[in-house]
């Protein structure tokens, strides 16, 4: 048989265990504090930062839309001369007035030049 070991001499002190959970304690409670403020202050400036590029892209659309519409606006008084609608009629479509003949322009035809392969 074995003899009854002495008592063994405790692996840490009271003191050291002490200070091992102080130590848990203190990297707990950062790890806490870092991920607060990952949720006050990292997200949330996230959020302004992508609702700021979606503002800026929302007013350069619409800076472009309403810059479409004076033109169209410009377009549509335009349109209101029936001296602009003449003019539109015969450039775009060929209309003549009664009595007018329409005359096209027809291309000439075309000469190709060869060069000469030989000796």
């Amino acid at each position: 048989m074995t003899a009854p070991s002495a008592p063994s001499a405790p692996r840490f002190t009271a003191e050291q265990v002490r200070r091992r959970r102080a130590l848990a304690l203190r990297v707990s409670v950062a790890t806490i504090v870092v991920i607060g403020l990952l949720f006050v202050v990292v997200f949330p400036v996230q959020a302004w930062m992508r609702q700021r590029a979606d503002l800026h892209a929302s007013e350069h659309r619409l800076e472009v839309i309403r810059a479409e519409r004076r033109h169209l606006q410009r377009e549509a008084r335009q349109l209101q001369d029936p001296r602009e609608v003449e003019r539109i009629a015969r450039e775009l479509y060929g209309m003549v007035r009664p009595g007018e003949q329409a005359y096209a322009v027809v291309p000439g035809p075309t000469t190709t030049t060869t060069a000469a392969t030989g000796p």
